[in-house]
């Protein structure tokens, strides 16, 4: 398979193969010719496919140098052509976002407006005719037309204007080509159940001739019972279903002719299989047939079974007769070789046109959630859209506000995501999987995520990750020991994102290895700032605005109070602690469902009166007081590899030193006065690791400033836009 990992460099093609994973279109008419367009293609090319379809056959899949799930492209060159092949398929919202890019030339194989003529028989259900009008507006968007027929082309200008167009016509049937007649021995019509195939009237025009009544009438196609009782009640006739191409390609060869009864067509296929196979094309007379078959003789009026009649019995019973018509079809299908079509459509598709000139900053769609969320997250993503203000147009989505709306716009340069381990992220991670985006995570996991839609969700997610059946009651205990953990749940995000990118290194890795994902490393940056130098005074100012008595050793811990931040352990150090030292511990931040047992573990040991827990989200002003305030911080986390918190980068932006999980502090490269311990630490090493924070020297002031100048949220704006190539 093609990778889904971008080049630096894109291509300059893309092509919609999605209607060649549809079954109902990928055989014939429609599904032939893609297929010969995508054979014929300049390598190289994106191939745009839909991840809710049956996957491409091997030989197609393999044409594409990338098989993209959505139509988010970023880096695509000015100049670029995207090409669809089907645009009236359903869910043409799919390709938003490229048909309003000014920068590409837009094109498409106009099959016909049957539908659209026709609305009482084809779009009789609301959304067969949302879809198919929503499809006629997007029409509007491209810049050229590839109709497969002159009478198409017609209809098309009648629409649309003087639109710029080049009939391509359709091509034959590789199973047609080469074709050796054989003696003939019945009237052939290939068709299927569609009112506009019209095959009653073949079936009256048998039916009222005792010479045709004894040649068989056979009728290829998919047809209900309902219409096989009605044609059999009209003649004797074969239906043999749908037929692999060896029995087409032997009925063709057999045929006394082949009738083409169609009320409408935009272009006729078995015209030209009858031509390849030397034997009669008998039609109706309607544009598509006049274009392919000028001699009127073998034409009639859709609705005239006696003219039929006569047409067919002349052929029958007068073989020069059939000669003459086969000598004035020959070679007709000759001008629809597979080469000579693709041909056509390569040759109308070059040179590229002209391209637009891009604004002077980009413009950024960034879909996140922002205060007043109660999330870290939010917080984050607020300190970076002001820093990326100066060097982009961004336009924040949050809230009521996320949408597909900007995914497709063709207003923004790039869409940007932001995603977390919670289930306030949960529409934005279906838009970036389906509609591809940029992707900044802010989790090494995204199990809180997966496990919000049940775990019988989660539990399929994994099975197909790692590739083993997963039950339910695994995601359970993963949930309640992450170490235990082996997906990651990032299977659809890899595939979607553009790039994906992570603010610690082992989950980019794993993204990459795991599933060929366009994965990068972008180190968090610092989000809250402390106007420095932060002396001993505004320390001091902090503690009494929160009333925290002066010789008092205090320890916090910020963020959640949840049971992945091996709390238990951490007050079992503190009752070792507390034999030297007499600490108080704060946890500031909001509550879980896990506090109640942190807390009657607490009172187990003896710990009560010195340890608060925090009762409500915390203000930002009552946030930042406990990080001057506090003597130590205590960060730990649990878990496999790629944790970050940025609760230890706040404190190492307010120069408080922190003992922290090995893990968080390295993935922050944290300055020396953030105290590593192991990431499964036991009480005793917490114990000593708290005890040297408090009691050796606290000057930071040097470490702290010279970190926050180089992890700053205006140069991360800036490293971001790198990796976005805006």
């Amino acid at each position: 398979m093609p990778p889904n990992r971008p080049p630096s460099t894109l291509p300059k093609l893309i092509i919609d193969m999605r209607c060649l994973q549809d079954r109902n279109y990928a055989e014939r008419g429609i599904g032939n010719h893609a297929r010969c367009i995508v054979a014929q293609a300049p390598a190289p090319f994106i191939g745009l496919v839909d991840p809710g379809l049956p996957p491409l056959p091997e030989p197609l899949a393999t044409r594409a140098t990338i098989l993209s799930p959505h139509a988010y492209l970023p880096g695509l060159a000015p100049g670029s052509i995207f090409l669809n092949p089907s645009p009236m398929s359903p869910d043409q919202n799919f390709l938003a976002r490229l048909l309003q890019n000014p920068k590409i030339t837009k094109a498409a194989c106009i099959h016909d407006f049957i539908p659209f003529d026709a609305p009482q028989t084809y779009l009789t259900h609301p959304i067969n005719r949302l879809d198919y009008f929503a499809a006629m507006a997007w029409l509007r968007r491209y810049d050229l037309f590839l109709p497969n027929s002159e009478p198409t082309a017609t209809r098309l200008h009648a629409l649309y204007g003087n639109v710029p167009a080049t009939v391509t016509g359709v091509a034959l049937p590789a199973w047609a080509e080469n074709s050796q007649p054989k003696p003939p021995c019945h009237i052939l019509m290939v068709g299927g159940d569609d009112a506009r195939k019209n095959p009653e009237i073949l079936a009256r025009a048998h039916a009222a001739s005792a010479i045709l009544r004894r040649i068989p009438l056979v009728i290829s196609g998919t047809h209900t019972p309902a219409t096989a009782a009605r044609l059999r009640a009209i003649t004797e006739l074969q239906l043999p279903g749908r037929l692999p191409d060896s029995e087409m390609r032997a009925l063709y060869a057999e045929a006394i002719c082949v009738v083409i009864p169609s009320r409408a067509e935009g272009f006729s296929i078995p015209v030209i299989e009858a031509a390849a196979a030397r034997t009669p094309a008998i039609v109706s007379d309607i544009p598509a047939h006049q274009a392919l078959i000028p001699d009127a003789s073998c034409r009639f009026a859709p609705d005239n079974a006696q003219s039929l009649t006569a047409i067919l019995e002349a052929i029958v019973t007068s073989p020069p007769r059939r000669a003459a018509i086969i000598a004035d079809q020959s070679g007709l299908h000759e001008t629809y070789t597979a080469t000579a079509v693709g041909a056509r459509v390569w040759n109308a598709l070059a040179p590229p046109r002209f391209a637009i000139n891009r604004a002077a900053k980009p413009r950024l769609a960034f879909l996140t959630p922002m205060p007043p969320q109660k999330s870290g997250i939010a917080d984050y993503s607020a300190a970076l859209a002001q820093a990326l203000r100066p060097l982009a147009d961004v336009t924040i989505f949050s809230g009521p506000a996320i949408s597909a709306l900007p995914h497709a716009s063709g207003q923004f340069d790039r869409i940007l995501s932001a995603i977390g381990n919670s289930p306030m992220h949960t529409e934005i991670l279906d838009l970036a999987v389906k509609w591809g985006s940029a992707v900044l995570c802010h989790d090494s996991r995204l199990l809180g995520l997966a496990a919000a839609r049940g775990l019988d969700h989660a539990a399929a997610l994994a099975s197909r990750e790692l590739k083993r059946a997963v039950a339910p009651a695994e995601i359970a205990a993963w949930a309640e020991d992450e170490n235990r953990r082996e997906a990651s749940f990032f299977a659809d995000l890899a595939a979607a994102a553009r790039p994906l990118i992570f603010h610690s290194p082992q989950p980019a890795v794993l993204a990459r290895t795991r599933f060929g994902a366009d994965a990068r490393h972008l180190p968090l940056a610092i989000q809250r700032n402390f106007p420095g130098p932060i002396t001993a005074a505004a320390r001091q100012a902090a503690r009494s605005t929160l009333g925290l008595p002066e010789n008092q050793k205090i320890i916090c811990s910020f963020g959640f109070i949840s049971r992945n931040k091996a709390i238990p352990t951490a007050l079992h150090g503190l009752a070792q602690l507390r034999k030297t030292i007499p600490a108080r511990l704060i946890f500031v931040g909001e509550p879980t469902s896990d506090t109640n047992s942190f807390q009657n573990l607490a009172a187990e040991l003896g710990l009560t009166p010195h340890i608060t827990f925090g009762q409500n989200f915390t203000p930002e002003s009552v946030y930042r007081n406990h990080l001057l305030a506090a003597d130590c911080a205590l960060q730990l986390r649990e878990g496999p590899p790629g944790n970050i918190s940025g609760a230890l980068h706040d404190c190492i932006a307010a120069g408080l030193p922190a003992v922290a999980s090995r893990d968080l502090a390295d993935n922050l490269s944290a300055p020396i006065y953030v105290k590593r311990v192991s990431n499964t630490p036991d009480a005793a090493e917490i114990a000593a690791a708290l005890a040297a924070a408090l009691t050796e020297n606290s000057a930071t002031e040097w470490e702290r400033a010279a970190y926050c100048d180089a992890n700053s949220m205006a140069s991360y704006a800036k490293k971001l836009l790198n990796l976005l190539e805006v």
